[in-house]
């Protein structure tokens, strides 16, 4: 949302911004909660809200909290959507917007809008417009067209979605160039909400959001990041000088790296790092990291330029799933560099997934022992996840490559999560997937729960999870 507001200021257009996602997610626990929807509305009092036919008091609550904030009078008011529960909240402020004003123009954006399927987002009507891909372009074009009057045809505007009647309008997604990426403005935010006490940088530290590349270089067999953006990489005399200029407007060297993996390109980053190392020695930072290309003098030279924690895609410790789930690295590159990271002094957070499709008792043995490897590090902190066959993954769109032979939609609330079930090659179905499921979660529940003890224990001591947001 910074980067967007950047680009188009920069283009003269006035921009205003608000994030209310922050306020809703920590300062606002009696609102509504789309997470457990049953306990504040059900999915017919939402959809009689959003016709307008019945008042909900929660409901109504919730829009009059941020609606009374927004700017008045605008043509144009966009939201950045991430992830399922911002949309319904989208859908009521878009509500309230065209009730005040008819004439407002609303577009939906964002990763959530750019991966979803076209015919489940417009069915709900209310935007103007959705865009998929980068926003910069398109919402500069729409500004000058409702704003300027400009005559810019609809099918010119990149990552388009518009309905016309019966028909719908679907353009290409569009793809703003890395090297061109604003950096981001926080203007009319209130920046000290994203200060937190952490154990490595001390107390109120703003850590600030910066990208150094998009997309991803990878091709996770179970993930749909790769359909927000081709992988790019930026320059890195323009990295460096836009963290230099963010770290003197906010006074602030604290940075999250907000790449799908930092080291998408591990020579690009090694001298970022040389950089960092020599022109900002106060820098400190975590980012997400793939196993691939992060060896121990990249480490080395990472810790150096500040560092002091890495978010890690590694699934599964087992060859064959490794394998199934895209990833390019092999059970002794994860050792080696799980150790490596250790040992220099970079905290670690795992990510795991368990009831992955073709899942052996093997595999599941072969996970165990790697938690039970790093259960008592206080630098490794694992995070783990069950298995969600994602819609547009490759193992979705290719199902017989992976050993799949059936999908089918799992019956799910509108509020939740969309979850597919799958049926492997054998007799048993879908039942069978689901008794071996049960039982490999039963064969890893001690140590599950020796995760959650060990995050309680890190909490009691002023290390919470937190501390890499």
């Amino acid at each position: 949302m910074g980067v967007l507001a950047a680009f188009l200021r920069a283009q003269h257009v006035p921009v205003a911004q608000h994030d209310f996602l922050m306020e809703y997610l920590y300062e606002a626990p009696g609102l509504i909660d789309y997470h457990d929807a049953q306990q504040t509305f059900s999915e017919a009092e939402y959809f009689s809200f959003l016709a307008g036919r019945d008042a909900h008091a929660g409901l109504c609550a919730f829009t009059h909290r941020f609606w009374q904030r927004i700017v008045p009078g605008a043509r144009i008011y966009a939201f950045s959507i991430v992830a399922y529960h911002q949309f319904w909240a989208s859908l009521l402020l878009a509500r309230t917007i065209k009730q005040h004003d008819e004439e407002a123009v609303i577009v939906f954006g964002g990763p959530f809008i750019t991966i979803r399927r076209t015919e489940s987002l417009t069915r709900f009507g209310i935007a103007d417009y959705w865009v998929k891909g980068s926003g910069e372009s398109a919402l500069l074009m729409l500004y000058r067209r409702h704003e300027l009057g400009m005559d810019i045809p609809l099918a010119k505007i990149p990552g388009l979605v518009a309905l016309s009647g019966d028909a719908c309008l679907q353009n290409r997604p569009g793809h703003w160039p890395a090297a061109d990426e604003a950096p981001p403005d926080f203007e009319h935010l209130a920046i000290d909400r994203y200060r937190y006490d952490h154990p490595h940088t001390g107390k109120d530290t703003l850590f600030l959001p910066y990208r150094t590349t998009k997309g991803c270089a990878s091709r996770c067999s179970f993930c749909t990041g790769r359909l927000v953006d081709p992988f790019a990489t930026k320059p890195v005399d323009k990295i460096v000088g836009e963290l230099k200029a963010l770290a003197g407007a906010h006074a602030s060297t604290a940075f999250m790296f907000c790449d799908s993996a930092v080291n998408n390109d591990p020579r690009q980053l090694a001298l970022l790092c040389a950089r960092l190392t020599h022109e900002m020695p106060g820098i400190a930072w975590y980012a997400y990291a793939r196993i691939k290309g992060f060896d121990a003098e990249l480490l080395r030279a990472a810790k150096q330029a500040g560092c002091f924690s890495l978010f890690w895609g590694v699934e599964s410790a087992s060859e064959p799933v490794i394998r199934l789930l895209g990833k390019e690295f092999s059970v002794r590159e994860l050792s080696e560099t799980i150790a490596h990271a250790v040992d220099v002094g970079i905290n670690n957070h795992v990510h795991l997934m368990y009831n992955t499709p073709g899942e052996t008792e093997e595999d599941i043995r072969a996970l165990i022992a790697f938690i039970e490897r790093y259960i008592a590090s206080e630098q490794v902190t694992f995070i783990p996840h069950r298995f969600l066959l994602e819609p547009r993954s490759l193992i979705f769109r290719h199902p017989g490559r992976y050993g799949i032979t059936r999908i089918e939609k799992a019956p799910r609330g509108v509020f939740e999560r969309e979850q597919y079930v799958f049926a492997e090659g054998g007799p048993g179905g879908f039942a069978r997937i689901r008794e071996r499921d049960a039982r490999h979660r039963e064969m890893l529940e001690p140590y599950l729960r020796l995760i959650e003890d060990k995050e309680a224990r890190r909490a009691k001591i002023g290390f919470p999870f937190r501390e890499a947001m």
